[in-house]
């Protein structure tokens, strides 16, 4: 089995997202939209048996910055794979793009015949007149996230029908596909794509409608074949080939079943002329350069962790900041940017959370071990430390256990649970979420995020647990919070397990650096606030400011 890491390259607009895996030869996979490159992870896993494979998330989709043009098209995405390639050391390939992805491959094999060595174009789509504005309307619909909530379903139900009828939304007897549905899980993973790329998911997707391919075929002067399989619902393109196809070019039908599928994709990749040359990604560790901040994975023990970094290594003191549990990194990126004009912020997922690989073994110590383990590979010597509701308990241990890493903390939300308290909330807090046919899981994880911001715990009902405070719905954020879960509804609650089991009260009285704490008077989920100051030496406590610019304020006079 070929173990599937991830990536990031910078380039002049943004930063590109891979995945990659095996040895040998470098094959480079290109996903269709609205998916991003965790599609191609089972064929990175195969395929990697025999080659080095690349799967970029394309520009706009998936982990992937998308491109500064306000209407990108398949020429940009072409020149950004390039530039892609040339930032990996990739001078020369195979390459494999599926449906949108095949008409990038396409340009950019048309453009570049010395870097493709072999070009394998999956159900590219030929033929008839480019679609009409009406069509790419209703087609691609704008994304926008909604407070009740109510967009999960009404996404869920199209990207059901995006598999059932085609176009998915003329569904009568005419336009249903013959094909199998895909289960749950794929159906989850297909939603999780689409709303990672949010307000970006048309751009790739339209780019490719409004493309026509004919031109780019007649100009291939590298070998490429264009597959279609059967119950591919673009293998009509077949009656639209452009003739004569440039000698190295062929075309081949071949049957629906995945092995088929497997065994001629694999015969076409081996008897390519690719370059046997070895390649090796490019390092990690490396500090953030530009103000919006970049991302990096750190190589760990148990498996990758990805961090956002922003600012620069200055005088101060660089600052971990530590995420609320279920959720991601992503909910700390307008406090790490305001805190960023003078010191080196890192902000990651805590493992099993957004884009960090999850532990074998989810305590409280092992979170910690990670976390000081991920310092000492960037080179964080010593850090303040900054974290809020669940994400504190990892920074009181981070701090108690390792003195001589941590100068300074900050608490936003500590919730010292009594221990009579501790069973029911772990079990609880994070209840099984497993998708299912029509979505209802997404609502159920949806609930769970607004009901955390009206009651402590989320899950009771008794008055005592109201939070007198104004709630954060908004829907935006929420749905970054979301997504985080979405990507590992198998570890989403290890870490609050881990942190609502432990025993934060006695660790807290080994923690001996300065410490600010956070309190909002009446609020039901800051009552541990004034218990835990009892508990350290050397603490201050601070009203909560409401905004994110605020907070960073009063952490800088702190940390300061």
């Amino acid at each position: 089995m070929t173990r599937v890491r991830k990536g990031y390259v910078d380039l002049p607009h943004g930063q590109v997202h891979f995945r990659y895996g095996g040895r040998g030869p470098v094959v480079v996979l290109l996903h269709g939209s609205p998916r991003s490159s965790a599609q191609q992870a089972p064929n990175i896993d195969w395929l990697g048996e025999h080659f080095t494979v690349i799967a970029p998330d394309i520009p706009g989709n998936g982990n992937s910055t998308a491109l500064p043009r306000a209407t990108p098209e398949i020429p940009d995405f072409a020149n950004a794979l390039a530039d892609t390639l040339s930032a990996l050391g990739i001078e020369r390939c195979g390459l494999y793009g599926q449906h949108s992805g095949a008409k990038i491959a396409l340009r950019f094999a048309a453009d570049h015949a010395d870097r493709a060595a072999v070009t394998v174009l999956d159900g590219l789509a030929l033929g008839g007149e480019p679609p009409s504005r009406r069509f790419l309307e209703r087609n691609l619909p704008a994304f926008e996230p909604t407070a009740d909530g109510a967009y999960l379903a009404l996404w869920w139900r199209r990207a059901l029908d995006t598999h059932r009828y085609f176009p998915w939304f003329e569904q009568t007897a005419g336009t249903r596909l013959r094909r199998a549905l895909p289960d749950d899980v794929e159906l989850h993973d297909y939603v999780t794509d689409l709303f990672m790329s949010g307000q970006h998911w048309t751009e790739t997707y339209s780019a490719a409608l409004r493309f026509v391919a004919a031109p780019d075929l007649q100009r291939l002067r590298s070998a490429a074949v264009l597959l279609y399989r059967d119950d591919d619902v673009l293998a009509s393109s077949l009656d639209h080939l452009p003739q004569p196809l440039p000698a190295r070019c062929s075309v081949e039908r071949i049957p629906p079943q995945l092995s088929a599928w497997r065994t001629r994709l694999l015969e076409i990749l081996r008897h390519a002329a690719l370059p046997r040359a070895d390649w090796t990604p490019p390092s990690s560790r490396a500090a953030a350069a530009t103000p919006r901040g970049r991302q990096c994975y750190v190589d760990l023990v148990h498996g990758q962790l990805r961090v956002r970094l922003h600012g620069e290594k200055q005088r101060a003191t660089p600052l971990l900041l530590l995420h609320d549990v279920p959720g991601g990194s992503c909910a700390l990126q307008p406090l790490a940017e305001a805190l960023a004009s003078d010191r080196l912020t890192i902000t990651p997922d805590l493992p099993g959370h957004g884009e960090s690989h999850p532990l074998p073994y989810p305590s409280l110590g092992s979170y910690v071990t990670a976390l000081a383990e991920m310092l000492e590979q960037i080179g964080a010597r010593s850090v303040d430390v900054f974290a809020e509701g669940l994400g504190t308990c990892f920074a009181v241990a981070l701090a108690a256990r390792h003195p001589g890493l941590v100068r300074r903390l900050a608490l936003d939300g500590l919730p010292l649970v009594r221990l009579r308290e501790q069973r029911l909330l772990a079990k609880h807090y994070c209840p099984p979420l497993v998708p299912d046919r029509h979505g209802s899981h997404l609502q159920q994880a949806w609930g769970q995020l607004c009901d955390a911001e009206s009651c402590w715990p989320w899950f009771e009902r008794s008055p005592l647990a109201a939070r007198l405070r104004d709630p954060d719905l908004d829907p935006g954020a929420l749905h970054t919070r979301l997504v985080a879960v979405m990507k590992q509804l198998s570890s989403y609650g290890d870490a609050a397990r881990a942190a609502l089991e432990a025993r934060v009260r006695d660790i807290l009285r080994g923690v001996h650096q300065p410490t600010l704490l956070f309190d909002v008077a009446d609020d039901v989920r800051y009552r541990g606030t004034q218990r835990a100051a009892r508990r350290v030496d050397d603490h201050l406590v601070l009203p909560r400011p409401a905004t994110a610019a605020a907070r960073a304020e009063r952490l800088s006079e702190f940390l300061a």
